[in-house]
Order: C-alpha cells, then structure tokens, then sequence
C-alpha cells in the first residue's frame, strides 16, 4: 500500500491556493484524455495493418499500393480533429487568465519586472495607479526604467529583489479577490510560474503581459523560471508571499514609508508649526 500510495503522490497535482486554478488542473487532465485517446487509436491502428498487410495473406508484394484514399483522408481528420480541440481549449483558458476580471482594479496591478536573475515588484502609490515604465531608461539610479516625467510613478511603491507580497481578500458573495500581475523583462526572455497559483507565463522584453489569479491561502510560494536565460538560471528564484488583509495593509504602509519618509516628515512639521501658531 505505501508503495501505491508513493506512486500516485508522484502523480498527482501540486497544492492548489488558487481560486480559479482547478480549472487549469481540469486542463491538463483533458489533455492527457485526448492523447490517451489518440494513443489507443494509433496502437489499433498499428495492430491492424499488421493483421490486414501480414506476410501469409499477402505472400506476393503489390507494387500498385492501395488506390483509395480512405485511410489517408481518415488520419489527416483525426489530426485536424485533435488540432483543433487543442487551439480551442487553449485559447479559452489564454482568455481566462489575460482578459480582465469582473472584479479588477488598478490598485490590485503588480508590475513584475525579471531581469537576470532575479524578479522586483512595483506596486501602485497613493493615486491607485502605476507610472510607465520603459527598459530604455534603465539605469543604475533608475533600476525600474520609469518615466520621471508621469506623474503617476512619483508615488508607486517599489520593492527590489524580494518578495512578491500579494494580498488574499474574500469577497461579500464568498470569491476571493483578483490580483493581477503585470509582467516585463528588462533584458531576455524569462518565464514567471508558479506552480501553487497555477500560473506559467513568458516574461518578454519590451512587453506587458497581465495574469491574474485568486490567492486563497496565505504562505510563501516559489517563482520558478521556467525558460532558459543565461549562465545564472539555477539561481533565478525569487518567492510569491500571499498574506492576509491586515498583514497586507500594514506591509503597504510601512513600504510607503520607505519611499517618501521626507516627505512624511515635512508634512508632519507643517502640522506641527500650524499648531504651534494657533
């Protein structure tokens, strides 16, 4: 019994802390069914021109061949078949996670940048929105390429060469709330995937992508690099950390201390000075 037990945990699916991730699962199942299928039909297949063609029911060789086109038309069916089932089922679940979701906010985008090797986050400021950002402007001051000149990235919250934090909200009707990633790359093409969030995306340079997925457990999840990008890419990992609301608000606000403690406290001494006056 352990040695079963063994086997069919080797085989079975990851932890699953995604809302929507059963479905992916419920995939690569369907996958498997259709080239099960596809393998048993081709065995038969196999089987039965060897049966139909053997050497005691054909002793003499017949050059001509078969005239009809039968078995032909009925294999190129059966791969366009199978083709299409694939382009379909595959396009439906690129929608699923590209497309924006019912309950989408700017204030819950992560720009995810990946560079070799390792992955930094940009979370939007005070405003709920995230500046531009350009790898062209890249620079040792400047590690995020923004765009000094939108107003939008003065405020945004950065986080470099550390943990992804995420926030895992419930909503009223039950769902949790969706996050969504916003992935570049500043240098070669990269690969974001995380086995647990049932998400596996290209990182491409000098394009956006969004993701998105429903966190619905809190703890600490590995980014895996599932694309080759150079020397260091056994050393390419980096970590989604899904937190509760209370932890993710209070995270939030001290990272928005880091970004602007003077500007907190000149605000603060205006007040002050203000109260002294009166």
């Amino acid at each position: 019994m352990d040695l079963l037990s063994n086997i069919v945990k080797a085989f079975s699916f990851p932890e699953l802390v995604s809302q929507d991730g059963g479905r992916v699962d419920g995939f690569v199942i369907a996958i498997h069914l259709l080239m099960l299928l596809l393998f048993v039909g081709w065995i038969i297949y196999y089987f039965a021109a060897l049966w139909k063609f053997r050497a005691s029911n054909n002793p003499k060789a017949d050059y001509r061949g078969v005239k009809t086109k039968t078995i032909t038309n009925s294999i190129e069916g059966a791969v366009i078949v199978a083709e299409l089932i694939l382009v379909v089922v595959a396009t439906y679940f690129w929608n699923l996670y590209v497309n924006k979701t019912d309950d989408f906010s700017d204030e819950s985008v992560v720009r995810v940048t990946a560079e070799q090797f390792a992955w930094s986050a940009r979370y939007p400021g005070a405003d709920g929105k995230l500046g531009d950002q350009d790898k062209t402007l890249v620079s040792a001051t400047n590690p995020f390429g923004l765009d000094k000149s939108d107003p939008d990235s003065e405020d945004d919250v950065e986080v470099l060469k550390s943990d992804i934090v995420v926030p895992m909200i419930k909503n009223e009707d039950g769902t949790h709330k969706s996050v969504t990633v916003d992935l570049t790359s500043k240098d070669v093409i990269h690969c974001f995937k995380v086995l647990p969030l049932r998400v596996c995306q290209d990182v491409i340079p000098g394009m956006r992508i969004p993701i998105h997925f429903r966190p619905t457990k809190v703890g600490r999840y590995q980014i895996t690099c599932a694309q080759l990008c150079g020397d260091g890419h056994a050393r390419m990992k980096g970590a989604v950390k899904v937190v509760d609301e209370a932890e993710w608000n209070e995270w939030y606000k001290v990272e928005k201390k880091k970004k602007n403690p003077a500007g907190e406290k000149a605000a603060a001494a205006v007040t002050t000075t203000g109260d002294d006056n009166a």
